[in-house]
């Protein structure tokens, strides 16, 4: 039953599918309207103070440096991936604007450029603004930036100190990352502190603007596109926390060997009911039970087939004395059932199983053990978490299995109006634009009603993509970093894998109850016995006879077959 429901949801699937995927080309068919979209001309903007304001009017170097960063004990670079500062070719919604763009695919990419002056959060806070556009379709990849701490030395790479780091990142699932990295007064170490609940940043191909705004009073806020997403406190919403707990426990203390934590034991003085049967049997038969009126008790299940005949082609020295084949009986039929009737078992009233002495209150319990609380040698208190360290640079470090990744209009500084001003003057006409154009190129379509399956299918197609995608970068961290390294970087993706092995074999599987069933509705169903199904209480012995003739027989027709061929 299982295999039909299973070949029939299959069958389902694939035929909705196939409806669904052809009703998208067809909508896509028709030829696409002609539409005048008036794209602006790029002029330099202009923003006064900022710590770093880059359009990329020129070229990308020399503010712009690639990683040389080498593999540790090789001497291959790390960060492999190429970039360019170039227009941009999907969606351009400003005519001449240039962009810092990803250029390869499924490689490690990482450029840093020197701000133009040192940022001091401690003094007016911090605000980061830059857009990003996915040129292509992003599958797995990332399109955070670092805001690096002061002073930056070396080759740019992963574990170059930074400040903050936020922006979008996709793999499987979309999301945006805030971290900050907070200095211990304790241990004179860095703890990064990551956001949770941060919120879902765009994928579509238009240029989305991502703005991080930290105050003096520990306050932030995240907008998307010049619309705040997420505000809260750097004390509050960031895990671990930045102050820890004031008490802690002992580390030394330990649970005494006496320390009774049972709440209940058995009872000692309990004994067992004189009454109480441990061999009683938990079915006995049913002494009320009677033999239905039908029931033909020398009528065996299987009787010869009257209408079978010996081959010719028989020879009882080889295939041994020949027997009819067995067929079911026909006066079993109409029967309540045939051959010796037994009563059924039914529940022993008198059954109690096992005795045990109940439980009781323990006289000697203490209560839950738990290690006295000590003073936190380790406690501090920093109320001015705003105060991070000092920023001396900006750079992406990136794993992206797509390329088309564009950055532009970063801004770093520490003034909100001017970030909402370059959001108004710079990214404003340009997003706009883009949704003109893409308007022109893609008319909505007649919107179609849907069914439940359509939902659930269009679903099905997002979650296959996402897992994909995870196994896909997953992948490509193995070959990069090892089995060992992926997996503890990327549990997601090492759980992807697994689902997708599993979904193979479930496919394979059903595929393989599909011809099975398509297979039987072709062939014609040989006559099957039925008088077993109506006679629960038929003896065992008269079954194993007539499989051991029927089983005689058709070794005999096989040997019959093989002398023949021979």
């Amino acid at each position: 039953m299982t295999q039909k429901y299973s070949v029939l949801l299959l069958t389902t699937l694939a035929l909705q599918a196939q409806g669904v995927f052809s009703d998208e080309s067809a909508e896509a068919s028709p030829a696409e309207p002609q539409h005048s979209v008036q794209v602006p001309q790029f002029a330099p903007y202009a923003v006064p103070e900022a710590a770093l304001w880059e359009q990329f009017v020129g070229t990308m170097e020399p503010l712009w440096k690639r990683s040389r960063a080498s593999k540790q004990d090789q001497n291959e670079d790390r960060y492999d991936g190429e970039w360019a500062v170039e227009e941009v070719v999907e969606l351009a919604g400003v005519a001449g604007d240039k962009a810092l763009v990803v250029k390869s695919e499924a490689r490690h990419h990482a450029i840093s450029a020197r701000l133009d002056k040192p940022l001091d959060p401690a003094q007016n806070g911090v605000v980061l603004q830059y857009e990003v556009k996915l040129q292509n379709t992003l599958n797995c990849g990332g399109a955070y930036a670092k805001l690096l701490t002061s002073p930056m030395t070396g080759e740019f790479s992963d574990s170059t100190p930074y400040t903050i780091m936020f922006g979008p990142d996709k793999c499987g699932e979309s999301k945006l990352h805030m971290i900050y990295r907070h200095l211990n007064p304790v241990t004179g170490n860095y703890t990064e502190h990551h956001l949770q609940k941060a919120p879902v940043p765009p994928t579509d191909s238009l240029t989305h603007l991502y703005t991080l705004v930290i105050g003096t009073n520990n306050s932030f806020v995240i907008s998307i596109d010049g619309v705040e997403k997420k505000t809260g406190s750097l004390l509050e919403d960031f895990e671990p926390p930045v102050n820890p707990a004031r008490e802690i426990d002992d580390p030394r203390d330990s649970k005494p060997v006496d320390w009774v934590d049972d709440e209940q034991v058995p009872d000692s003085s309990a004994t067992k009911p004189e009454d109480w049967d441990e061999d009683a049997p938990a079915m006995v038969l049913d002494e009320d039970a009677a033999k239905p009126e039908k029931w033909l008790e020398d009528e065996p299940l299987m009787v010869e087939d009257p209408a079978a005949v010996k081959p010719e082609d028989w020879d009882d020295d080889e295939d041994g004395d020949w027997a009819p084949p067995m067929v079911a009986n026909p006066r079993c039929a109409d029967a309540d059932g045939c051959g010796p009737w037994k009563r059924p078992l039914k529940r022993n009233a008198d059954y109690k199983g096992p005795w045990s002495p109940p439980l009781i209150d323990n006289p000697a319990y203490k209560g839950k053990w738990a290690p006295r609380r000590i003073a936190n040698p380790g406690y501090f208190e920093d109320l001015a978490v705003y105060k991070l360290a000092k920023i001396d640079a900006i750079g992406f470090e990136l794993w992206t299995m797509q390329s088309g990744i564009t950055f532009d209009n970063i801004y770093v500084g520490d003034n909100v109006e001017t970030a909402e001003r370059i959001a108004k003057n710079v990214w404003k006409p340009k997003h706009d634009t883009e949704v003109a154009l893409r308007e022109a190129r893609n008319p909505r379509p007649v919107e179609k009603t849907k069914s439940k399956l359509d939902g659930v299918l269009e679903l099905f197609k997002v979650r296959v993509g996402d897992i994909s995608a995870s196994v896909a970068d997953f992948y490509g961290r193995v070959r990069h970093e090892g089995i060992v390294e992926a997996v503890r970087q990327d549990r997601s993706g090492a759980i992807a894998v697994v689902m997708a092995v599993g979904g193979l074999v479930w496919l394979a599987w059903n595929l393989v109850a599909l011809v099975r069933f398509i297979v039987g509705l072709a062939s014609p169903a040989p006559p099957a016995p039925v008088a077993a199904t109506n006679a629960p209480n038929a003896s065992p012995d008269a079954t194993a006879s007539t499989s051991a003739r029927t089983s005689a027989s058709y070794s005999a027709a096989v040997k019959r077959k093989t002398k023949k061929s021979s």
